[in-house]
């Protein structure tokens, strides 16, 4: 019989025989069926994974088993399903239907939606920080411009959010937020008053840290406690600073003031949990977590969208909502676009387009073949059963691939 361990008790000699997690359509992010190595428990412990299923028949070790959880047979097909409360709290989802044109097609008009909105927020980060006059009303257009970017494609601007990793993180965090938040709120089928508020709340849910001196902001260190706390008043500082602009809902005031919440009450600054947190304090907090996760930072190299992923599964129903975050990775996908992959047939590519139906199986555009060398670019969808399937991520030390000069990003 199988039995389930916690990762923290697996060991070199095991044998995997399923991953445990119940991840949707069962996307296993590491190789089941096989023996475990001391590389392969680093990698899974940092994925984030917290139990696997062994099989003691096919151990190397001679250890005693009858002390861990037996169970039958390890589930087939693991998926994971929002819970009775996340139906009752969150609307029906519609996912993205086929994009109205080709992501490259798009990617001109998103790009300059993109650059427009990371000027705009320096220009409020600074101005904020100088004591100037910033008149933030001039994000609703900037917002605008972006649902509708997301209408006709929504994976070309929200790659952007990933490949444009030279621009400084302050600005492009507050613009990456604003772009997932805004496509969060629309694939889970919120009204557009909530869609909007959730992209002009992402712009300035970190307008607070204007006020944090620098030094703390960019410290390549832990923080002191003392140090910690300031920056902990951030929301409120940046809900007071949002507040002073007239004619701004109290959805986007309550998402720059929610943004750091939790729904088991463990966040701040007012550490209030369930449905006292904001339906776009809800949706920002998983758009920030996110993205900071998965950029490359001061103190720390960004994580690969997929492995935070996993991250981020774990925290669901304690730190993010229930049934938010299996709607996150549904509309994300489990490779992003503008993710390098390498199929099982060896080949290449490029994510250009994500599917909610099946987060596994998304466009590619083949770049490279099975021996490595550069080929004609010809985009597949790994939704058909003919077609190769995606073995792994690749990181950028792995590959020559240039995703932004492939998708037009600069």
């Amino acid at each position: 019989m199988y039995k389930k361990i916690s990762t923290k008790k697996l060991q070199p000699g095991m044998y995997i025989v399923d991953t445990g997690i119940p991840w949707l359509d069962n996307p296993y992010l590491y190789s089941a069926d096989t023996e475990v190595t001391e590389a392969l428990v680093k990698t899974i412990l940092n994925d984030g994974f917290l139990e696997v299923y062994i099989d003691p028949d096919r151990s190397q070790l001679q250890i005693d088993y009858d002390a861990l959880e037996i169970i039958e047979n390890p589930p087939a097909e693991p998926a994971a399903e929002p819970d009775a409360q996340a139906e009752e709290s969150a609307p029906a989802t519609t996912g993205y239907p086929m994009p109205d044109i080709p992501i490259l097609a798009e990617m001109d008009a998103a790009r300059n939606t993109y650059v427009c909105a990371l000027e705009q927020a320096q220009t409020f980060m600074d101005g904020i920080r100088r004591n100037d006059n910033v008149d933030l009303r001039k994000a609703k257009p900037l917002v605008d411009d972006m649902l509708k970017s997301l209408g006709r494609n929504q994976d070309a601007l929200m790659s952007l959010c990933k490949l444009r990793s030279r621009d400084d993180y302050t600005y492009s965090h507050c613009v990456n937020v604003s772009v997932l938040g805004a496509a969060f709120a629309r694939h889970m089928g919120f009204p557009p008053e909530i869609q909007h508020a959730a992209g002009m709340a992402g712009i300035f849910h970190d307008l607070g840290k204007a006020q944090v001196p620098l030094d703390i902001l960019n410290a390549p260190r832990a923080l002191t406690e003392q140090e910690f706390a300031f920056l902990r008043k951030h929301p409120r500082m940046g809900y007071e600073q949002v507040k002073k602009t007239p004619g701004f809902s109290q959805d986007i005031l309550m998402g720059v003031y929610d943004h750091h919440e939790r729904f088991n009450g463990h966040g701040y600054p007012r550490g209030v949990s369930g449905e006292a947190v904001s339906v776009t304090g809800r949706i920002l907090a998983i758009a920030d977590v996110y993205d900071a996760l998965s950029s490359n930072r001061s103190y720390k190299e960004a994580i690969v969208p997929h492995r935070v992923l996993g991250i981020m599964y774990q925290m669901r129903g304690e730190d993010f909502f229930p049934g938010y975050m299996e709607h996150f990775i549904r509309m994300l996908g489990i490779y992003p676009a503008g993710s390098v992959v390498e199929m099982q047939d060896g080949t290449v590519g490029v994510i250009t387009g994500s599917n909610s139906a099946t987060p596994t199986r998304p466009r590619v555009l083949i770049v490279r073949d099975a021996e490595g060398y550069p080929c004609r670019p010809v985009e597949i969808d790994t939704n058909l059963p003919e077609v190769p399937a995606i073995q792994r991520c690749l990181t950028p030390a792995e590959t020559d691939v240039d995703a932004t000069l492939l998708l037009g990003v600069y």
